[in-house]
């Protein structure tokens, strides 16, 4: 049955409103992302770069280059999709980003035609697809993009529902006015105040930021759909992948009943 009869949305579909929710995240994704998130990018840098050694790596959703630019700085050949095109250019604007191939699309296609030594989704961007089916398909894919002895990297937040009231929960928050770290330094200014609200019984989580910048004030809504440990396991067996490791942390971390963040190392079955 296709997708028109169903009513679900064709990858191109999604994709495409992929590309304009992201979109609006790109003039401010990097001064947005706090400093525990840089730290974090060379610790995941570290990470990913043990086990491509000195080989290939595809990133999932890969932004602006969080990751992708500091692991590339480790010696390992990294390539990535994205649905924004403007995530992309700023990728490029950057330095290095010009040595990192990229394709734009629908990431849960992974529609490329190499293999890899490690493919990987960070910072909890497999919440990004919009539905259970999306996601089972992006880690399918993802195997059989997997060179022989390859592994798939996924970082995911460990939901807390504890965080919501009546399916609701506020945060805020204001970077420093003057940036001194690594590659980000000199981007404005910014102050957020960020809404969601969460569906238990579908995992949908409706997400408003309202961001002030030195650049202008914008309101921004995205909607993603987080996934247990567990039902991401699953969704990863069905598919052709058997868990291999998990930790709370790029750095190995313990994994408990009690960890707010989940890396998780798949290979082939």
């Amino acid at each position: 049955m296709t997708s028109q009869h169903t009513g679900r949305k064709t990858s191109k579909q999604w994709q495409e409103e992929a590309a304009e929710e992201w979109d609006r995240y790109a003039d401010i994704w990097d001064s947005w992302t706090p400093d525990d998130s840089r730290d974090d990018a060379e610790e995941a840098a570290d990470f990913l770069a043990a086990l491509a050694k000195d080989g290939t790596a595809l990133e999932l959703g890969i932004g602006t280059g969080r990751v992708a630019l500091p692991l590339a700085e480790r010696g390992v050949r990294v390539s990535g999709i994205d649905a924004s095109p403007k995530m992309l250019q700023k990728l490029k604007e950057k330095p290095g980003g010009d040595q990192i191939e990229v394709f734009e699309g629908n990431f849960a296609d992974v529609d490329v035609e190499e293999e890899y030594d490690v493919v990987f989704i960070a910072l909890a961007t497999l919440f990004v697809l919009p539905d259970q089916d999306e996601q089972a398909r992006c880690l399918a894919n993802s195997a059989k993009r997997l060179k022989p002895g390859g592994r798939l990297v996924v970082q995911n937040i460990v939901p807390d529902m504890t965080n919501y009231q009546r399916g609701r929960q506020n945060d805020y928050g204001m970077t420093e006015p003057f940036r001194i770290s690594g590659r980000l330094a000199g981007h404005p200014r910014l102050a957020w105040f960020e809404m969601n609200h969460v569906d238990p019984t579908t995992q949908m989580v409706k997400r408003t930021d309202v961001i002030m910048s030195e650049k202008g004030n914008k309101i921004i809504a995205a909607t993603m759909r987080f996934v247990w440990p567990s039902e991401q396991d699953l969704m990863a067996r069905l598919g052709g992948l058997e868990l291999e490791d998990r930790w709370g942390g790029w750095r190995k971390e313990p994994f408990h009943h009690d960890s707010r963040d989940g890396v998780s190392v798949y290979r082939r079955q």
